[in-house]
């Protein structure tokens, strides 16, 4: 099952439970009508042969290195690992020599770059607002974010390393303004995301993490070394990331969703006077406030979208992970929109950095 998303492997089990049902179907009528045997292994070829197709269509998809809208998976060797990554160039707004805008999308734990391309919907964006949208995977779907869970980490990846290479190498080979480069990520990317604006304050003009915080790991070890725009988006009944924070299973200790933004508001210099609004129109058991704190150091910006009763899910996608409470998700936002308004509106600010 390497190279497929959860649910990929989700849509693999319910259609080998489909077959099943349908073969012990097949075997009680053969008992009940005493079925000719030919028969019954005509229908059993059928059937098995249906799993095959339905299980290769899902392969095939996974498999393919360049989709409809033109994104590629493209592969560069960091740290003599080879890795992979989607990338988007806009349609219709790339001539090869003006410079664009850089964006980095982070997939979740067991997700894959093509998972959070999809959920995203980054592309659409890009091709109408003109910028470079860059997917990478994570080893074993995981990140190296510095909690020491994750397969990435326990490996001792740098993924600090990996993204920084990343970022020349996309900066090398195509037009890419330096002073533009973004970064956002969910869960498992989403502290991944922490961790470069917070290591590597630098290299960003804004981030932002959807379902995740900030790490006691990282706040220990590390500090901004300057300023830059951030902005949080994270369901108050998510019990995998949990809203208040403290010790998450299998990932260490976290700071709470509001102790995460009041360390953003130090580091920025910001005034702790935010604008507040509030949305609550798809009547799908949640609702949304969000945040502005705009008075803030070197022009940046800290945002909080509080998804009130929202769970882990990305926001718009009712994915259902084994063995994993994703929650409630919210129908209330656009994220990609809203990632995408939060970055432009950065695009002609001058930061701290």
């Amino acid at each position: 099952m390497e190279g497929l998303g959860p649910d990929s492997i989700l849509s693999f089990l319910l259609a080998f439970h489909f077959v099943r049902k349908v073969f012990n179907q097949l075997s009680r009528g053969i008992r009940k009508t005493k079925m000719k045997r030919k028969t019954y292994f005509i229908s059993l070829i059928f059937f098995l042969s249906l799993l095959s197709f339905l299980t290769e269509c899902r392969l095939l998809r996974y498999l393919r290195t360049e989709t409809k809208d033109g994104s590629r998976l493209e592969k560069i060797t960091v740290d003599g690992i080879e890795r992979t990554y989607w990338i988007h160039l806009p349609e219709n707004k790339y001539s090869g020599t003006e410079k664009l805008p850089l964006v980095l999308g982070l997939h979740g734990r067991l997700g894959s770059g093509r998972n959070i391309m999809e959920d995203s919907k980054l592309n659409r964006i890009s091709d109408r607002e003109g910028f470079i949208v860059v997917y990478p995977d994570g080893i074993d779907r995981s990140w190296a974010d510095g909690r020491g869970a994750t397969p990435a980490d326990k490996q001792k990846v740098d993924d600090v390393h990996f993204l920084e290479k990343l970022i020349d190498r996309i900066s090398e080979s195509h037009p890419v303004d330096k002073d533009k480069i973004f970064i956002f990520g969910h869960s498992n990317g989403g502290f991944m995301t922490q961790r470069m604006l917070i290591e590597k304050t630098k290299r960003f003009r804004a981030g932002v993490s959807v379902s995740s915080q900030i790490s006691e790991f990282i706040l220990r070890n590390f500090e901004p070394s300057g300023n830059v725009s951030v902005a949080f988006i994270n369901g108050t009944k998510d019990s995998t990331v949990p809203y208040y924070g403290g010790y998450v299973r299998d990932g260490g200790e976290i700071l709470s969703v509001e102790d995460s933004i009041d360390r953003w508001l130090q580091w920025n210099s910001c005034l702790k006077q935010p604008e507040i609004k509030k949305k609550d129109e798809k009547e799908d058991g949640t609702s949304v406030e969000i945040y502005s704190y705009n008075q803030c150091k070197g022009k940046t910006s800290v945002l909080h979208y509080k998804i009130v009763d929202g769970g882990h899910n990305w926001p718009g996608v009712n994915r259902k992970v084994p063995f994993i409470k994703m929650g409630t998700p919210t129908y209330e936002l656009d994220p990609g929109e809203e990632i995408w308004t939060f970055f432009k509106s950065k695009l002609e600010s001058t930061s701290g950095n």
